[in-house]
Order: C-alpha cells, then sequence, then structure tokens
C-alpha cells in the first residue's frame, strides 16, 4: 500500500510504494502538499503494478502521467497534434493581427503541415530540428527565393516559440535551424517622365488612381486598391490609411496632382471605394492587378525589366511595388530628411528604408561638392614622392 512520509531537511513529501520486482522504493513526490503528495505516491504504485502485470504500454504510461499531471496541477502532460496546435495558434493570431499577416502565417504553416505529412498528427513534441531543416531545403529546392524561404521558417519559429513559453514543449526545435544568407531582387524606379508615360496609358481612371497613388502616397498595391472617401481628408489636406501589412497609421499630404484628380473623382460621386472595380480583384493571377499594371507599363513603351528571380520565378524590377521606391527616392534626392521619409512611407527601421532609396547620380554628385578642399600645397611629385 502507497504512503508518503517526511524526511529531515526536505520540504517535499515523498512516496513509499513496492516496486515491480517486490522492493520497497522511495521517491521525491516534489510536493510539499500532503494530499497531493499522496495522489502520485498512488499513482507511482499504480504504474509498477501494470509493469508487473506486463501489461504496460508507452500509451498507458502517458495516460498515467497525465493522470497524475492532471490531479496535481490541472494540467495535462500530452500535448496537442502539431496539425491542432499549428491551427489554434493561427486562430489566436488571427484575433490580433492584420489580415495580409495571417494569410501570410496561414500559407506557411499549410506548407509546414505538408512537409510533415502523417506526422502532422502526432504529438507537437514530436517535432525535431530535422524536420525543420528539411523544410526549409525543401522549400529552397522547390525554387522559392532564399527571402521567401526565411519568411516561412520564421514564421514556424515563431508559433513554436510560443509552444516552449507556455511549457507545451521543452525546447524549440525550430531555433537551432541556420536560416540561409538573405539576398533580394533589387527593384528600379520610375522617373517623373516615366510614370506621366504610365497614368496617359492607363487603361481605365481607376487605375490612374493606382499608379498616381502610388508613386505620390509611395502606398503598396494593395493599400492603394482598398482606399476609400473616409481616407481623404480634405479639411486638412491628407490621406490617412492603415497599412494593411504592418497595421501601421499613416498620414500623407496630398500633392498637387492627387488633389486635382481627387476633385475629378468626386464628380462621380463620393462614397465607398476610389476604385470599386478594381477593389474586389486579388493582386496576384493571371489576371490579377500586378499583371494588368505589367500591361500598363508595356503599354506606356517602357520596359519591365524582367530578369531571373532568386528563385524559379522570373522578376520584374519595374513592378507596381517600383512606384514606392520612387516615391521614397524622389523625396530623398530633393533633400528631405531620412526621419521625414520614414513617417511617409510608414517604414520601421531606417536598413528598410535604405532600400527604398534610390540615389540619382546628380544628387550623389552635389554631395560630393559638401567636402572641404585641400588648402595650398607645394608638393607636385608623382604619388609616393616624399622628397
Amino acid at each position: 500500500m502507497a504512503s508518503i512520509v517526511k524526511r529531515k531537511k526536505s520540504q517535499f513529501w515523498t512516496a513509499c510504494f513496492a516496486s515491480r520486482d517486490g522492493r520497497q522504493l522511495k521517491r521525491s513526490t516534489k510536493s510539499t502538499d500532503k494530499n497531493q503528495a499522496m495522489e502520485i505516491a498512488i499513482e507511482f504504485e499504480r504504474v509498477e503494478r501494470k509493469a508487473m502485470a506486463g501489461a504496460l504500454t508507452s500509451a498507458q504510461i502517458k495516460r498515467v502521467l497525465n493522470d497524475v499531471s492532471e490531479k496535481v496541477t490541472g494540467d495535462t502532460l500530452i500535448a496537442p497534434t502539431t496539425e491542432v496546435y499549428l491551427t489554434e495558434w493561427l486562430a489566436g493570431v488571427g484575433a490580433r493581427a492584420t489580415e495580409a499577416t495571417v494569410e501570410r502565417y496561414t500559407h506557411s504553416v499549410k506548407l509546414f503541415l505538408a512537409h510533415l505529412g502523417d506526422k502532422a498528427q502526432k504529438p507537437v513534441t514530436a517535432v525535431t530540428p530535422r524536420d525543420a531543416e528539411g523544410f526549409l531545403t525543401g522549400r529552397l529546392k522547390a525554387g522559392v527565393a532564399p527571402k521567401t524561404a526565411i519568411v516561412d521558417l520564421k514564421t514556424i519559429n515563431i508559433a513554436f516559440r510560443r509552444a516552449a513559453t507556455y511549457d507545451i514543449i521543452l525546447k524549440n526545435p525550430i531555433a537551432t535551424v541556420r536560416p540561409p544568407r538573405e539576398d533580394s531582387s533589387e527593384r528600379a524606379v520610375f522617373t517623373q517622365e516615366e510614370v506621366q508615360k504610365l497614368v496617359t496609358a492607363a487603361p481605365t481612371v481607376e487605375w490612374q488612381t493606382l499608379i498616381l497613388f502610388g508613386y505620390f502616397l509611395g502606398a503598396r498595391l494593395r493599400d492603394c486598391v482598398r482606399m476609400t472617401w473616409d481616407n481623404v481628408k480634405p479639411e486638412t489636406g491628407v490621406i490617412e490609411y492603415q497599412q494593411q501589412k504592418t497595421g501601421k497609421k499613416v498620414t500623407v499630404p496630398m500633392h498637387y496632382h492627387v488633389i486635382e484628380h481627387i476633385h475629378f473623382l468626386a464628380t462621380f460621386g463620393t462614397h465607398g471605394f476610389l476604385s470599386p472595380k478594381l477593389a474586389g480583384k486579388l493582386s496576384g493571377g493571371r489576371r490579377g492587378l500586378s499583371e494588368g499594371f505589367k500591361r500598363i507599363v508595356i503599354k506606356a513603351g517602357l520596359d519591365t525589366m524582367t530578369v531571373p528571380g532568386k528563385g524559379i520565378r522570373k522578376f520584374s524590377r519595374h513592378s507596381f511595388h517600383s512606384l514606392r521606391h520612387s516615391f521614397n527616392s524622389a523625396l530623398a534626392n530633393g533633400g528631405v530628411p531620412e526621419d521625414v521619409r520614414m513617417k511617409l512611407t510608414g517604414h520601421a527601421s531606417k536598413v528598410m528604408n535604405n532600400r527604398y532609396t534610390h540615389l540619382n547620380v546628380e544628387t550623389l554628385k552635389n554631395a560630393m561638392t559638401t567636402m572641404p578642399l585641400f588648402g595650398p600645397t607645394s608638393a607636385k611629385g608623382t604619388p609616393g614622392n616624399h622628397e
């Protein structure tokens, strides 16, 4: 019969019970509560009896330990399957993250579960660093750019880091995987004259709205197409919107050409989306907005600058996102300070802002004129001549 005793100089109760071979064993319960300690002692002995009968399996051991944990702490030890855990995690993310973030996380989770196969139905504790490394390798072999593979790995890492924090797993298996070197393809910028050609080549007024907003607001395509009249603040002369990607609120004063265009749009009504017919379209796909913009670039007589990407897909250096680069670069070339440009674009870091800054040669030349000149010198020898 199981019992408990209190040893000297120990705050914990000790369980006394019979082993499978008849020996009397003593194990610390690691509990200071007498009733809890007795529960643990009884379960210890129950395990030994089942083992003696030869009817103890690993599943039964887990069940017994789970019962002990639930009785003592109120929590279970049996972890959910990887699929169940990640699905529940996504549900939590959806309650506090932006729509774009949820969409990106969901895609990465779907790919990870597909990589695990049947193992996705096993406890989340069964995922190993080898699984994570295999997932990363598989993404790279599939031809995606390293940057894309890194995003997928970071997403899964966030989920498993939470599992470790909540003691669902002992250690985050994703954290040990070394990501590849990030090597992003560089966007090109549009000149002012080229933007004018794009506006002229636009097949509809709605496309003109998107192009003007992309260049004069520096907004992403997804944000431009979701703009409504509520975002327009004529009393203060600004456009305020919340970036779908980051959730950050951005305020941009309206340029003259934007004001002129807004006045024209107002003749058709001032309610709902500014580009209602395009608002329901997706960005990707052959009939998506990105491909639609590419057709406008070609119609304007401009080069899409399509080059091999870092993965198997081709990359257009002249895409709609280039308008955002052009906006930031035009401000930089005009002498607008970096901190102001960061506010207008919604960039959180200087590193990211620098990636969007493309200084033209004239600006660089002007910068060099600020370098101080040498004073009069008498030495006119050849380099290295110090006589």
